[in-house]
């Protein structure tokens, strides 16, 4: 299926790892024991369905700032409208700042991330919001997810559980490729151009995203 899109997009297939677009994914969805409990969440799509078109670059931003394996939990805290990371036993503890200097200093060409589900710093549109008495009272994006988008407004995000459906795969892996070739393109508006002609051939919902994402990446030019 993947093939077929992306050769209907006019992308060339990647022949060696070197061409495929980068993607950042949270280190626990491939495999690797870094979660709070010790354990990973192992995720099959992630591997199976995107490793054969892109490169993944492994982070866990809780292990980054020094955070231990296993370690106590964190949570969202919504204080004085700010949301803050801090400790779920352990309030004092603050680690918002350092979280969000993970993905500040994250370097290019990264052209998506997968981030985890609902976590407090990879969760992305879907992490639990508490307030200071511990009461879930809304959603928002882990502090590590929301810099990310500020600091990448137009690369590909989105959770593992997202990949679950083959649209926001289809979406997700041809935005991936559209960043890509955007960055690397010296006639951006040209290729842009191409890029949207392309897209009509696309069956909805698929058609109606690769448009408003195609617009992003336009809007980037002015």
């Amino acid at each position: 299926m993947l093939t077929d899109l992306l050769e209907k997009m006019g992308f060339d297939l990647p022949q060696q790892e070197w061409q495929k677009p980068i993607i950042g994914v949270s280190a626990c969805l491939t495999g690797q024991k870094v979660r709070y409990d010790g354990d990973h969440k192992h995720n099959a799509i992630v591997i199976h369905q995107l490793a054969p078109w892109l490169r993944f670059r492994e982070t866990c931003p809780e292990v980054a700032i020094g955070l231990p394996v296993p370690r106590p939990p964190i949570q969202v805290v919504q204080l004085e409208g700010r949301l803050r990371v801090r400790g779920v036993d352990q309030p004092q503890q603050d680690v918002t700042d350092a979280l969000e200097n993970v993905a500040a200093t994250l370097q290019q060409p990264l052209s998506g991330f997968v981030l985890k589900a609902r976590s407090p710093s990879c969760g992305y549109l879907n992490t639990p919001v508490h307030n200071p008495q511990g009461q879930q009272i809304g959603i928002a994006s882990g502090a590590f997810a929301n810099k990310l988008h500020q600091h990448f407004p137009r690369i590909a995000l989105a959770n593992e559980e997202d990949m679950e459906k083959p649209a926001c795969l289809q979406a997700f892996v041809l935005q991936a490729y559209c960043y890509h070739q955007w960055r690397h393109n010296d006639q951006q508006g040209q290729w842009l151009h191409h890029m949207q002609q392309q897209t009509e051939q696309l069956d909805e919902p698929l058609r109606n995203d690769m448009r408003q994402y195609l617009e992003q990446l336009g809007q980037a030019m002015h």
